[in-house]
């Protein structure tokens, strides 16, 4: 009888950066574009599984001339048990970057049909993410 080694792949899992945040090229990304008379509204809303059934999230809005992004970092407070509980912690933070933003950003209310869209697809991606979540839980119940 010979022994023999495995090979554990260790690399599969990503490692964060210097600083303590993931690459966002890793990461699953959900994206919203349009563009409307005064600029560009955009959302992206990235997931990455860090290690195995631990995720976490980050948004990236863009607003006309005005970006906010959230960070993709593993903190106490940025872990999820599922892909879907943390694609809606993202979507949330986006609406609220939108809402607290949409004024200052200048786009409305000339773009407010393009807010809007936004909105509802944020909307959508929430949806989903409930029923998703809802059928899981329910799977064997």
């Amino acid at each position: 009888m010979s022994r023999q080694q495995l090979n554990l792949s260790l690399d599969r899992w990503p490692v964060p950066l210097d600083g303590g945040d993931y690459d966002a090229a890793h990461a699953h990304r959900q994206s919203f574009e349009q563009r409307c008379a005064k600029g560009r509204v955009g959302i992206d809303l990235l997931v990455l599984e860090v290690v195995p059934e631990l995720y976490i999230q980050a948004c990236d809005v863009q607003l006309g001339e005005l970006r906010e992004m959230t960070r993709l970092r593993l903190t106490p407070a940025n872990r999820y048990a599922t892909p879907e509980e943390a694609l809606q912690a993202a979507a949330r933070k986006a609406m609220r970057i939108i809402k607290a933003k949409r004024k200052a950003s200048g786009l409305y209310p000339e773009c407010q049909s393009t807010l809007l869209r936004a909105g509802n697809w944020l909307e959508d991606v929430l949806q989903q993410c409930d029923y998703l979540l809802d059928r899981q839980v329910n799977l064997f119940g």
